[in-house]
């Protein structure tokens, strides 16, 4: 069972103990990043990030990473849309340093000018060595995400960066870092005592208050209004990616994650089978459901020949169709790795610390235990995944765009493919 502890200055803990591993895993969630961001802030989530790892160490006088490598223990963080995770995990019995660590990431920001240079550089440096120009996943977000902050890249821009002093940083990192939008998570095995020395150290932070952030992600203009929409990057090569707009306050998270994993991950799925196996139009598919707690996008994508493009855009349409139409099967709605495996996530800190970090305090499902998010996904019936197939798959939702040689590609022809969805 997931267990809740508050530290004195107003930070929740949640808990959730496999007394028979022999790791720890401490994340700490800020609920912060670019949908948060204000216009002039693009990218400053990522850069605190960044500047909190290095302060750290500043404040540990250099020691952490001596320290890190005395004890095996990892250190790491990641910048997300809407959050940020912050974690530290390594043996059981060094918990005390993990917690110590952490716990650091809640002080002030005492860098120096040569450090922020150094952070920015690296910061630069990773921006610069992305995808984000070329990439045909970035191409798509801007245009489903016209005109809110979603459409802003998370790592922010060359320009941008450059203008994040330190005094902004600490201004920033005050502002995000309250008790009603930053929670700990602890998973792995540990005592009693452990969770205590953790909110002790916790509850020494001088920590503001702040607004409460839940999750809502901003909605373009455009929003179930696509008609079908289709856009072009030149390019090499031939990609194509579909969007779906997703209305997550209607449909919730167990019946998307069945639809999308019947759809597009399962060895016995139609794009497994149909696309790959019989015709080799391509060899392997990535896609991926992003989601807030009001709005998402279901979106996936594939490389082809060029001279088979039409054919996988046509073919990619009947799959949709079908699954709109037909009840599948209910050993084909891909419960298993949800309800018969879902007690194997407690043997991996690392998994069902974001898993149930994310889907309990991000989204807000309130699953008491992984037997009971199990129960939600047992739930879900066969004609509630066709159900929202028919809601998802509609060309109001889709947008699809191409990478390829614009000066060969027939839009006209394109819509009037997508013309049948």
């Amino acid at each position: 069972m997931e267990k809740s502890y508050i530290s004195k200055n107003g930070i929740p803990i949640y808990t959730y103990k496999n007394p028979h591993q022999h790791g720890f895993f401490i994340s700490l969630f800020l609920r912060a990043g670019s949908m948060y961001e204000e216009a002039g802030e693009c990218g400053i989530t990522h850069f605190l990030e960044h500047a909190i790892i290095r302060n750290v160490n500043r404040v540990m006088d250099e020691g952490l990473y001596p320290l890190l490598d005395k004890y095996g223990i990892e250190f790491n963080a990641s910048t997300f849309s809407e959050m940020v995770q912050i974690y530290v995990s390594g043996a059981t019995k060094n918990f005390k340093h993990g917690a110590n660590i952490i716990s650091k990431t809640l002080l002030p920001l005492a860098l120096t000018g040569e450090d922020l240079k150094a952070e920015r550089d690296r910061i630069k440096a990773e921006i610069r060595e992305s995808d984000e120009a070329s990439s045909l996943a970035s191409f798509a977000s801007k245009i489903v995400n016209e005109g809110t902050s979603l459409s802003r890249p998370i790592l922010g821009t060359l320009g941008g960066v450059s203008k994040i002093t330190l005094r902004r940083l600490e201004e920033y990192r005050r502002r995000v870092f309250t008790p009603e939008n930053m929670f700990f998570y602890v998973t792995g095995n540990f005592a009693d005592s452990d969770i205590e020395s953790l909110s002790l150290l916790v509850s020494g932070a001088s920590i503001n208050r702040g607004d409460e952030r839940r999750n809502e992600a901003p909605v373009s203009e455009k929003f179930g209004k696509r008609g079908g929409q289709i856009h072009i990057k030149n390019g090499e090569g031939m990609i194509v990616r579909f969007n779906f707009d997703l209305d997550v306050s209607a449909l919730g998270m167990p019946v998307t994650d069945l639809l999308y994993d019947a759809l597009l991950t399962g060895y016995n799925s139609d794009f497994f089978i149909e696309m790959s196996e019989k015709r080799g139009l391509f060899y392997d598919l990535s896609g991926s459901v992003e989601r807030y707690k009001n709005i998402g996008t279901l979106s996936f994508s594939y490389e082809v020949r060029s001279d088979a493009l039409y054919e996988a855009v046509d073919l990619t349409l009947d799959i949709l169709k079908r699954m709109r139409e037909e009840l599948m099967r209910e050993d084909g709605c891909m419960k298993a790795g949800y309800v018969d495996n879902a007690m194997m996530l407690y043997d991996d800190a690392r998994e069902l610390n974001f898993t149930m970090a994310y889907d309990n305090h991000i989204m807000n499902n309130a699953y008491a235990s992984l037997k009971e998010r199990a129960e939600r996904y047992r739930a879900v019936t066969a004609r509630d995944i066709r159900d929202a197939a028919r809601r998802i798959f509609t060309r109001d939702n889709l947008t699809l765009t191409v990478k390829g040689n614009k000066k060969k590609i027939d839009k006209e022809k394109l819509a009037t493919l997508v013309g049948k969805l």
